[in-house]
């Protein structure tokens, strides 16, 4: 029996705005805008930072930004942490943060439930500069299907609460809750552990292996929801969603090492992870990147896009150059990518 054969046990009639009996999640302009939310984040660091437990609980803090009056207006916020590599690596760790709905009506936050922000993991130009190739690679995303998590960028000023003192400022970004991907593409999330890929929907299993291969990412696996989670369609489809791409080749962290067993030397060095389909369907996705070229190329030059350095979006972009060339040579695209195709893992 596959891992998520039983998943429509699971699947409840979904009601939009309305998951596992949480609250509507945050209304589509707070992520459909582009330009960066700042705002000062005052929270304990040192507690969060010796939060590294798997169950550890949310701790009090207080987001506050100026209004279009120069007003400064305070929301009280919990945070908790997550994240286990950067819990442990990093000099401040990756948060969600929960919004009081009383407190939101008429901010930037109105109707933001809660929310994931990715932030620096060293106080360094190019830590933050990682940050923002990640949050482009969500964008990319975001361009070729809806069932993916929605993301915008922050400026973030950190203010160490018990002193007072600011750490730093820099930008982060926030992705909405797994939760909240499912509302709105009225899916539910499930609870299986994995999955195969004769349990996925063909054409989002190709669609995600090759977006991953795309950006150079090789840190994912769907049979242990390895940086992936699992939506469950009205219609019986089975899709997976990734998230967490600061391992992929396109950002080049310094950090970032392959795997030893998948024989490559560096992370900017494609190697193609994704479960096998007819064909067919990668036809189907070859041609939907074809179509969203111009889009994907664009994100470098909008007002997000020149937050990193020239030299940064010019290799990004001779990166997705060669994958483009790779998908566009019946070959290369048969020997690097469908040829390598995974049956079972």
């Amino acid at each position: 029996m596959h891992r998520v054969a039983a998943w429509i046990i699971a699947l409840t009639v979904l009601i939009p705005g309305s998951v596992r009996g949480q609250t509507a999640p945050a209304r589509p302009g707070f992520f459909e805008r582009v330009e960066p939310v700042r705002f000062t984040l005052a929270v304990d660091i040192r507690q969060l930072r010796a939060d590294t437990a798997d169950e550890v609980p949310s701790r009090e803090g207080q987001l506050s930004f100026k209004d279009s009056t120069g007003r400064t207006i305070t929301i009280p916020v919990k945070v908790k942490t997550h994240g286990r590599w950067r819990l442990t690596h990093c000099e401040f760790p990756p948060l969600s943060i929960s919004f009081p709905a009383d407190h939101t009506p008429g901010t930037p936050f109105e109707g933001l439930r809660k929310a994931r922000m990715t932030s620096f993991c060293k106080d360094h130009p190019a830590y933050e500069q990682y940050i923002l190739q990640e949050l482009q690679l969500y964008r990319i995303y975001q361009l070729l299907t809806p069932y993916s998590h929605v993301s915008r960028a922050l400026h973030v000023t950190y203010v160490d609460a018990p002193s007072g003192r600011t750490r730093t400022a820099r930008y982060a970004f926030f992705i909405d809750e797994r939760d909240d991907v499912a509302t709105r593409q009225s899916s539910a999330l499930l609870k299986a552990k994995g999955a195969t890929g004769t349990d996925l929907d063909p054409f989002h299993k190709v669609l995600m292996g090759v977006f991953e291969y795309m950006i150079g990412n090789t840190d994912f696996l769907v049979s242990d929801l390895h940086n992936a989670f699992l939506l469950g369609t009205a219609q019986g489809e089975t899709i997976p969603v990734p998230y967490d791409f600061d391992y992929a080749g396109a950002v080049n962290t310094v950090y970032a090492t392959p795997n030893p067993v998948l024989g490559i030397k560096s992370v900017r060095q494609r190697h193609f992870r994704g479960f096998c389909a007819d064909p067919a369907e990668f036809n189907k996705v070859f041609t939907l990147l074809n179509e969203k070229k111009r889009a994907i190329y664009a994100l470098y030059d909008d007002q997000i896009g020149k937050l990193l350095r020239l030299d940064v979006a010019t290799d990004t972009k001779k990166y997705l150059d060669e994958f483009y060339r790779i998908i566009n040579n019946r070959e290369l695209a048969q020997a690097e990518i469908i040829g390598r195709c995974l049956r079972r893992e």
